[in-house]
């Protein structure tokens, strides 16, 4: 029988393998190609009067993100593009951008990529406001980046 480092036997090595294959890793991240973003539904977010202009924030540990610019208010998912880390746990969210703590990918306050290993921008996702200003994040509307809600 051979013997592997530590002395193992390579029967033991492979069950353990086999065994650990079943395995979740990485409980919040998807595996090399899982860019789809997370499905979320409808999100309230907050009122429109604590969103000032130039902020970008994500709403717990939902997979999205609400943000403020010139233009108005606009959402995207915090499902990383790379390998489908959910960036609202595994990331940091601030007004300059998004980083994915899993694998290292930024992405600018717009959702564009600016250094990989993700090679594809944030997916935008519809936003309404009640007669109150507040706001509710439509997870399973996709829009263009640069749809903005008008406040």
């Amino acid at each position: 029988m051979s013997r592997i480092a530590g002395g193992a036997t390579r029967r033991h090595f492979l069950k353990v393998l086999a065994a650990s294959a079943s395995l979740p890793v990485l409980a919040n991240c998807g595996g090399p190609g899982g860019t789809a973003p997370a499905q979320v539904g409808d999100v309230p977010a907050g009122n429109v009067a604590d969103l000032p202009v130039g902020s970008l924030h994500a709403l717990g540990s939902s997979p999205v993100c609400i943000g403020r610019d010139k233009n108005g208010v606009y959402a995207m998912t915090l499902t990383c593009t790379h390998a489908g880390c959910n960036m609202a746990i595994n990331g940091n969210v601030s007004s300059s951008g998004v980083l994915c703590t899993c694998h290292g990918s930024r992405f600018d306050a717009d959702g564009n990529v600016q250094s990989g290993p993700a090679h594809s921008s944030l997916q935008h996702f519809a936003v309404s406001a009640d007669s109150a200003g507040n706001l509710t994040i439509h997870g399973g509307t996709k829009v263009s980046s640069g749809t903005r809600l008008e406040v």
